[in-house]
């Protein structure tokens, strides 16, 4: 009688297992994948944003001329208006911030560097605010009246 000749390989049942542990460890990774691409999302937005306002303030102050930002607006940019808009699952929010720390909704959607890099048409410190619904998380910025930016912590929207 011979004995059992030993093979090389897997057998059906130890590739089975593998596949099973591997779609495991797949699914659970899965969702966390998808808020980790949300949160680089929201985190490119803001950058995008704060880029925008610093060129719009640069190219104010370089040509000595009033420069423009439309908010929320996918037209081409003008060497006087520069434009940004949110990517998906992000909204902005717009308030003034009075004195003594109280805020109100604005509704414009334009904001204006005049040749000084000050923001022309705001009176009062203004807070951008970018919200991704996907992850619940906000970034916020506050503009001041001078054109400077003051980074304040990520919240939940």
């Amino acid at each position: 009688m011979r004995g059992i000749i030993p093979q090389d390989g897997f057998t059906l049942v130890e590739l089975m297992v593998t596949i099973v542990v591997m779609t495991i460890i797949t699914m659970t990774a899965a969702p966390s994948m998808s808020n980790l691409l949300e949160s680089k999302r929201l985190d490119e937005n803001q950058r995008d944003l704060i880029n925008t306002l610093s060129e719009a303030k640069s190219q104010a102050i370089l040509g000595r001329q009033d420069v423009s930002i439309n908010l929320n607006s996918t037209a081409s940019n003008s060497p006087t208006s520069l434009n940004w808009k949110t990517t998906s699952n992000n909204t902005l929010e717009l308030k003034n911030i009075a004195a003594d720390g109280t805020q109100s909704s604005l509704t414009a959607t334009t904001l204006t560097f005049n040749a000084n890099g000050v923001v022309s048409n705001i009176t009062q410190d203004t807070l951008l605010s970018i919200c991704n619904s996907k992850i619940n998380k906000k970034k916020i910025l506050i503009l001041t009246k001078l054109g400077t930016l003051i980074f304040k912590a990520e919240e939940t929207c």
